[in-house]
Formats: C-alpha cells, sequence, structure tokens
C-alpha cells in the first residue's frame, strides 16, 4: 500500500507546480496530495505519513493538531539551473522588474538571484497592488507568472517556477525508505545542470566571469555540502559548506588529491569504498558523507560528494544496508576456515575481535555476522575511535543526559543507539587506558550511565565486535592494553588473510567487483582489460587489500570506453609507484631498455654493438645478465631461437627518461 504524501501551500500556482514535480519522481511510490492551507480540511490529514511545507510560516499556520508519527518537512526551494543563464540576455546594469504574485516570496527570489551571482542587475519588484510604476524600465525576469507581466516590458525572461531542492528530495525519499537509485537520479540530473553551466563559462568568454559567479551562487545556495571532484581525484568545484564541515582548506583543493584532503582534515572515512551515507564525527562536529559517480554530458567520469550536518542526537547513525556471508568471495584456505568460524560463532552473543590489516574488510565480516544473528533485526552501529580524542571517545560511547538548567541537550551514545543490535568499534588498539577501563567496567557490570548529573543506569543490552590493525594481545604483552579487557572482549578472535597472501582469491575477486561495477552479470575481466593489465594485477602485492582491488575495479567502470584499458589506464597513484621503479634500473639497464624500445626484436650482439658505440663496453655475458632482470621485472620479452627483445607495456611506462 502506497504511504501518503501531503503537501501545503499558500498559493494555487505553488499547489499544481510542487505536486506536479514531486508527482514526476515519486508518484510511483506515494499518494501525493497538494493543498492551500487556508482549504485543509480534517479529512486531509487522514492516513498522512508525511507533511511537505511549501514555506516555513505555514507550519505555524497549522490549524489542526498534528500526530506526533507525522514527519514535518519544511521544503527547500531552488532554481531550474538550466533556465538561469537566460538573464544574461539582459545587458548588466540594466534596472530589471522581478514579477511575482507575493511579497515575501519576491524579495526571496531577488534575494536569491544575487546571491546567483546576479548581481549586475538592479532588480526591483513588481507584483499585483504594486503603486509606483516605472515604466521606463524595459526589462522583466518572472519564475512562471508571465500573466502578471506589463505591457510595458519590451523583453521578459521566464526562468520557471522554483522546484523542489535536492536535500528535501533526498530527506523525503530516507523517510519513506524508498529506492536509492531515486535519489541517485535526482542528484545526477542536478550536477549535469551545474556542469552545463559550468560549460557554458567557458563556451561564452564575454560571458565567464558571469557564467562562473552563477556557478559559484548555486553551489552556495545549496542546502547541504557540495563537492565535485574530476577523473583524477582532484576537486573541480565545491561550496563553502562542504569546507567548513570538513575542514578542508580552500587553499588545498586544487592541488591536491581529495583522498589526502580527507586524511589531512584528520577525517577518518573508507573513501571512495563507503557510499552508504556514513556519518562522521569530526572534532565537534557531527555530519553525515557520501558520493555519487556520474557520466555527464561531456562524457567525463566525475564523483559528487555530499555533506549534511546532523544534530548530536541524530548521532550516531545507524547503518542499514548490510552484507551477509555470500559477499565474501574466496577459495583460500585460510580465509575460508575463518569465515566459516565466523557463520557458526554468529549465533551466539560473545563478544568478537576482528584483527587484520587495512582494507581487509573487517566491518563487513561484522556487518555479516550482526545479520546471522539473534539480532540481525536490530540496528548495527559502527564507532571509528581512531580519530576520536579520550573525552570524545567517552562522550560518543556513553551519551549524556539533558541539562536544562547548563543548556545541555542529550545526546545519544552509540551503546544506547545500538540497543538490541550490534555494536561495533573500529581500531580499539588506538583506545587509551582511560577508555579502556571505562569499556572493562562497563562490560563487567552490564551498564553503563551517560554524563551528567542526572543519569540513570542503563543496561546493556546489545552484541559487541571490535576490530583492530594491529595484534591486541602483543600490546598486551607491552602493558599498552588491559589484560582482563582483552580476556573479556577476546571469547572469539577472526584474523582476516592479507589479499597478498591469497592471491588465488585476486582473479576471483577481479571477476566479481568488475560485474559488481559494470553492473553485467555476465561480464568477463579479458573483456575489459588487456593481458599485461591482468598480468600486473595479479602479481601487484594490493597494499590496500581488498578494499583497494574493489576501488580499482571501480575506477575501470568510470573510466571504460569500448576498448580494453591498458597498463596506462591504472590508477594515477599506482602508476606513480610503477614509474618509481625506474630510478631502480642501472645506467646500462635503462639504456639497454630505450634501445630496445627503440629496436624491437634486436639480439645481445645487436644491443652489445650500439653500447659500444657510446662508450658502454659490456660482454655479451653481461648483458644477458640484464636482460634476465629487466625480464624477470616485467619490463621485456626474450624470445628464443633468435627471436631478439622486445618491451613490454609495463617497460614502456617505466622507459620515461
Amino acid at each position: 500500500m502506497k504511504k501518503k504524501l501531503l503537501i501545503l501551500t499558500r498559493n494555487p500556482v505553488a499547489k499544481v507546480g510542487i505536486a506536479s514535480y514531486l508527482s514526476s519522481l515519486l508518484g510511483q511510490y506515494l499518494i501525493i496530495v497538494s493543498t492551500r492551507i487556508a482549504d485543509l480540511k480534517p479529512e486531509d490529514m487522514e492516513e498522512t505519513g508525511c507533511i511537505l511545507y511549501t514555506a516555513g510560516e505555514l507550519k505555524d499556520q497549522m490549524t489542526f493538531p498534528v500526530p506526533d508519527s507525522v514527519k514535518q518537512l519544511v521544503c527547500m526551494r531552488t532554481f531550474n539551473h538550466t533556465y538561469l543563464q537566460r538573464i544574461l540576455q539582459i545587458p548588466p546594469g540594466s534596472f530589471v522588474y522581478l514579477i511575482n504574485d507575493t511579497v515575501d516570496t519576491t524579495y526571496e527570489i531577488m534575494d536569491q538571484l544575487k546571491e546567483y551571482g546576479f548581481s549586475q542587475y538592479h532588480f526591483l519588484p513588481y507584483l499585483p497592488g504594486i503603486e509606483k510604476v516605472r515604466e521606463d524600465i524595459q526589462y522583466g525576469v518572472t519564475p512562471g507568472e508571465v500573466h502578471l507581466v506589463p505591457s510595458f516590458i519590451r523583453q521578459v525572461v521566464d526562468i520557471g517556477n522554483r522546484i523542489v531542492d535536492i536535500s528535501t528530495i533526498n530527506e523525503l525519499i530516507a523517510f519513506f525508505k524508498l529506492p536509492a537509485s531515486l535519489a541517485d537520479e535526482v542528484t545526477k540530473n542536478y550536477l549535469n545542470h551545474i556542469v552545463q553551466i559550468q560549460r557554458l563559462s567557458n563556451q561564452q568568454l564575454s560571458q565567464a566571469l558571469d557564467m562562473k559567479e552563477i556557478t559559484r551562487g548555486i553551489l552556495e545556495n545549496a542546502s547541504e555540502g557540495l563537492c565535485l571532484l574530476n577523473q583524477y581525484g582532484k576537486i573541480e568545484l565545491c561550496n563553502s559548506l562542504f569546507l567548513k564541515m570538513t575542514g578542508i582548506k580552500e587553499r588545498d583543493i586544487h592541488e591536491k588529491e581529495f583522498s589526502r584532503l580527507l586524511k589531512e582534515a584528520g577525517i577518518i572515512y573508507n573513501y571512495p569504498g563507503q557510499s552508504d551515507g556514513t556519518a562522521i564525527r569530526n572534532g565537534e562536529k557531527a555530519f553525515r558523507m557520501w558520493f555519487q559517480d556520474f557520466s555527464i554530458a561531456d562524457s567525463r567520469q566525475v564523483r559528487l560528494i555530499h555533506t549534511n550536518p546532523i544534530q548530536d542526537e541524530q548521532f550516531p547513525a545507524r547503518i542499514t544496508k548490510l552484507c551477509d556471508f555470500s559477499y565474501f568471495s574466496t577459495v583460500n584456505p585460510l580465509q575460508l576456515h575463518m569465515l566459516d568460524t565466523a557463520r557458526r560463532v554468529s549465533v551466539n552473543d560473545f563478544p568478537i575481535i576482528i584483527e587484520g590489516e587495512s582494507g581487509t574488510e573487517k566491518e563487513l565480516l561484522a556487518q555479516a555476522i550482526h545479520l546471522n544473528s539473534r539480532r540481525h533485526d536490530g540496528p548495527f552501529i559502527s564507532l571509528n575511535i581512531s580519530s576520536l580524542k579520550s573525552e570524545s571517545a567517552v562522550a560518543a560511547l556513553i551519551g549524556s543526559c539533558e541539562q536544562p538548567e547548563n543548556g545541555t541537550r542529550k545526546k545519544i551514545g552509540v551503546l544506547e543507539a545500538a540497543k538490541g543490535g550490534t555494536l561495533l568499534i573500529n581500531n580499539l588498539q588506538y583506545a587509551d587506558s582511560d577508555l579502556q577501563r571505562l569499556l572493562l567496567s562497563i562490560l563487567k557490570n552490564g551498564f553503563f550511565i551517560p554524563l551528567g548529573n542526572n543519569s540513570t543506569p542503563h543496561p546493556l543490552d546489545l552484541r559487541l565486535i571490535v576490530t583492530s590493525v594491529s595484534d591486541l594481545y602483543s600490546r598486551v604483552l607491552e602493558g599498552k592494553f588491559l589484560d582482563e579487557l582483552f580476556f573479556l572482549l577476546g571469547t572469539v578472535s577472526l584474523y582476516t588473510i592479507p589479499l597478498r597472501q591469497r592471491r588465488n582469491d585476486i582473479p576471483l575477486l577481479l571477476e566479481t567487483f568488475l560485474k559488481r561495477a559494470f553492473h553485467e552479470p555476465g561480464l568477463s575481466s579479458r573483456e575489459l582489460l588487456t593481458e599485461p593489465v591482468l598480468t600486473f594485477l595479479n602479481q601487484y602485492d594490493w597494499p590496500g587489500n581488498v578494499l583497494e582491488l574493489k576501488n580499482v575495479c571501480t575506477y575501470f567502470s568510470c573510466i571504460y570506453h569500448r576498448e580494453p584499458l591498458s597498463l596506462s589506464d591504472l590508477p594515477g597513484y599506482i602508476l606513480n609507484q610503477i614509474r618509481k621503479h625506474e630510478q631502480q634500473l642501472d645506467m646500462t639497464e635503462h639504456r639497454l631498455l630505450s634501445l630496445i624500445a627503440s629496436n624491437p626484436r634486436s639480439g645481445r650482439s645487436f644491443l652489445c654493438s650500439k653500447l659500444k658505440e657510446e662508450g658502454i663496453h659490456l660482454s655479451e655475458a653481461n648483458i644477458r645478465t640484464s636482460l634476465q632482470r629487466l625480464a624477470s621485472a616485467g619490463y621485456i620479452k626474450v624470445h628464443r631461437t633468435r627471436g631478439g627483445c622486445e618491451i613490454t607495456e609495463l617497460g614502456m611506462l617505466v622507459n620515461t627518461r
């Protein structure tokens, strides 16, 4: 049965326009009813799941009680960005009438247009009942109210009715639990509008400054932090709200890769592996971050980063998009044994320690354990303590009670948020002695007390899982971790195997992740990647483990265009590592590589004579040794029976001098 969305407006134009727009997006999933607040009847409220007010003051004008179960949401509105460039048809410096039906919205739109970068125009209000009219003004702008345009206006620009902002649509999608693909599509359209405007700034040089100002204005007036990354992982556009929430410095955005900026800002985020809207606490600020990958109008692959501030009482976020044991792909005996153990112990409530290197999917394993447990209907809450100071970690763990006399609001801790479900504490190796003692006390006593004078004990009702990238027992032996806490937590210990120690899994994982990234179940890696790439990926050490392999596959899906990808299509950071190997070659080896590149199928005698011409005197035996070293590194192929030598694709990459 469809749920009901009630839209309350103050004028018939907005009533029809907003309802029509939202119906085109959400009408398949929701019953959408729109009415003027003056016409609202009690029966309109029946079976309503959410009320959407088109203006904030309408909420105060409600004459009917609203049940607590009904969500109340004030609609954020914005312009249809593709229409904004029409305003540039008007000569800069002109006086322009802003033609609309009400005083409040007229001034609101005038201010918004100035904020969007149209400060080169002198906007004046024109609306029904206006007393003083300047008939010398030749230009007019109207948001869909063309019937109100006076006869003396020579040129009118209709920028269309304002539409619902993407943040409001995403809130509705989240509240009604609609398919995530809807949010993706809305955001993609929004992004394409912005990119089209940005492209115009490059095409119309006479108006470049104006268009850049418009683009900046659109981003700055967005109700969420937005950041657009190019195919190289660098920031192309972003707004100040994004910089404020993340703490990233504006001076750095064009110089450094986004992943590095996150790290320098002290944000622990699984980029680009996470896309589920993970809640993040950066110092005292809490916000949600997620990203979407798009192919935009000019065929470029870009990534849009969203950030939304969240209130402390909403933090931490419940993670709802979880993976189960079917997610994991392996033929490695040790990894299979570990997964089997995890599956068997998941049905109990014992605490679990999961140890392993970064990128070995420890959190995903914890999710699978949760889904296979008797607590699978409860919440799954994740807390990463690596970026928190001791006092912040304590507050995040146990929360605090509300103390109005001190102006303190209630802050829900993860122990309360995870009630009835599973709490995952990531990177427990960073816990200091105070946090360790607190956690030990909670586990021994079976309850916790939030911070504050009026706090009462809360019973502990959850399954606890912790992760560590280092051996916790070694820290116990070193005196850096409480032995009693370790043995309380370590009823079950699991160890995730690094990818370099289970190379037989690389082809399997490569196939799996490519199919997921390309959304093609029947896809084969050999259709997408050249043989040298496949060879390299199977020999690569994968310092970022499974996560790194997954991210590389996602990257491949973004840049793929008809032809199989070559070594030169590898991510930039891997290419840089490959090219650094060039420095490990001695002068003779480097010269041999260059000669083979210029003279395919050349043999030892030919190479020997060429080196002598350059004053390098080596025997054929010495050259044979050098060629063997180049071949073992994968830079050349040495053919038998006088086939000579041939440089490989990998050799071409390192032969940069």
